[in-house]
């Protein structure tokens, strides 16, 4: 399946809303957890049905649930009509290729971004989409695999770090997706690294440096069109009025807008950066080139004359006066060394080698 775009054969026709997974079943059996807190206690357990994780969601906390795993569509459907949630935006959840969006509800607030990661042994990066559901009491997510995306926000929820267990559910999904946007960062720092140490490659062009330059465009390039569209759900949601945001909480979100902004431009910098290094390994490729036809136009232009005088004396005729003189083939030679002095001492002088 194409990195790009994902297929979607098993949606046409449908009618808005339809609940149809779009995207590869990395799990064979969802996961549910739930983290229940406030200041005081914090509450995390695991369970085997959507139903039980629901049942233990109470009003009086704080509560995050997350679910691994988006290929079973009737834990979807179960979880949309007990929050109220549009089918609108669970039909985007379940689409993995779906770009970054903002999805307003009349009682919950939907957010689509991506996760990604550098994979050192396949040399790729590999994005999965991580979606967000906000309500009143209750924060949702959902990812395509079990990750360590969010595991940052567990520690300080377990160990009471920060503000996180004195604020509302609004804070918990901010921290959520400042952690998401964090690992944007450490993704760009490791394709920087590679994009760099191309530089010293690029004087001496080969072949595995163009395969290699022309692999790191494409992984760019992806992860750049993944993460750029978060820039534009956060302006959104900045300038939402959805009363699901506190107040108070607009801070927290105009810190993570300038986090996101400067992912995007750093992503921009690396994609400006090694179309760049393109442009100068053609370049240097183009000189090496230029300085191979140069030494042969050399050698050829030199061999112009030589042929001349040799062609002379290979003709066939009776009269040629010089053939009967004593030094005529000493002379000749002499002639033609000189000529080649000459000619490279007028190319070097003129600088054309």
């Amino acid at each position: 399946m194409a990195r790009f775009l994902k297929s979607r054969i098993k949606t046409k026709g449908t009618a808005p809303g339809s609940l149809i997974f779009i995207g590869n079943k990395k799990m064979d059996t969802p996961r549910f957890r739930l983290f229940r807190y406030n200041q005081e206690t914090t509450f995390e357990t695991e369970f085997k049905t959507i139903g039980e994780a629901i049942r233990e969601i109470k009003t009086d906390q704080v509560n995050w649930l997350n679910i691994d795993g988006l290929h079973d569509v009737s834990t979807i459907e179960k979880l949309g009509k007990h929050f109220e949630i549009s089918p609108l935006a669970l039909e985007d959840i379940l689409d993995t290729g779906q770009r970054s969006r903002l999805f307003e509800d009349k009682n919950s607030l939907t957010i689509l971004a991506k996760a990604g990661f550098f994979d050192n042994i396949k040399n790729k990066i590999s994005v999965d989409q991580i979606s967000f559901i906000l309500c009143k009491h209750v924060v949702i997510t959902f990812q395509e695999r079990t990750g360590d995306h969010f595991e940052p926000v567990c520690e300080r929820i377990r160990k009471n770090i920060g503000w996180i267990r004195n604020l509302s559910e609004d804070y918990l999904l901010y921290t959520l997706i400042d952690s998401l946007v964090d690992n944007y960062l450490i993704t760009i720092e490791q394709i920087g690294d590679k994009v760099e140490q191309l530089e010293n490659k690029l004087s001496v062009p080969d072949k595995e440096t163009s395969a290699e330059l022309f692999h790191l465009k494409t992984e760019v390039t992806f992860f750049r069109k993944s993460i750029r569209p978060l820039k534009e759900v956060m302006t959104r949601l900045l300038k939402s009025n959805s009363e699901l945001i506190r107040k108070e909480s607009v801070v927290y979100y105009q810190e993570l807008y300038d986090l996101v902004d400067y992912s995007n431009e750093a992503i921009d910098t690396y994609f400006n950066m090694i179309g760049d290094q393109i442009n100068l390994y053609n370049t240097n490729l183009n000189s090496r080139v230029n300085d191979v036809m140069k030494v042969l136009t050399v050698f050829a232009t030199i061999f112009i004359p030589l042929t001349f005088i040799v062609g002379i004396y290979g003709t066939n005729f009776d009269y040629l006066p010089e053939l009967h003189f004593r030094y005529s083939y000493f002379i000749m030679w002499g002639i033609i060394v000189l000529i080649v002095l000459v000619m490279l001492y007028y190319f070097r002088k003129n600088r054309w080698f």
